[in-house]
């Protein structure tokens, strides 16, 4: 696997929900390009083709250095989380309201004739 030749992408300047660290798995990111989430392999995302199938994805094989522990990472994310919290709106805007429904119309045989 050969990188595609960008500059290398620090996990520590990645949003945290752009990569992956959990503590006994692979380290996977998301791609730059697609947003397709691949495992790394070799600091390298791992080749994957564009959404129409037919190309590679320009990228794949960008390299990714890991600069950052699991521990790190995870309060980060967890920061983060909080912190988008904040600007959500309240359950109650959130909530689905009935629409509602249109009157029914009269069935042909109770309709006056032209």
């Amino acid at each position: 696997m050969r990188h595609n030749r960008r500059p290398v992408l620090l996990a520590s300047n990645l949003n945290p929900n752009m990569i992956s660290l959990h503590p006994g798995e692979h380290p996977s990111a998301a791609c730059p390009d697609c947003g397709r989430w691949r495992i790394l392999r070799r600091g390298m995302l791992a080749p994957h083709r564009d959404t129409d199938g037919a190309t590679r994805c320009p990228g794949s094989g960008q390299r990714i250095v890991v600069d950052i522990t699991p521990a790190q990472w995870m309060f980060r994310l967890s920061t983060a989380t909080r912190h988008a919290w904040r600007f959500r709106a309240p359950y109650s805007v959130l909530r689905t309201r009935p629409k509602p429904q249109p009157p029914l119309a009269a069935p042909l045989f109770r309709m006056p004739a032209a």
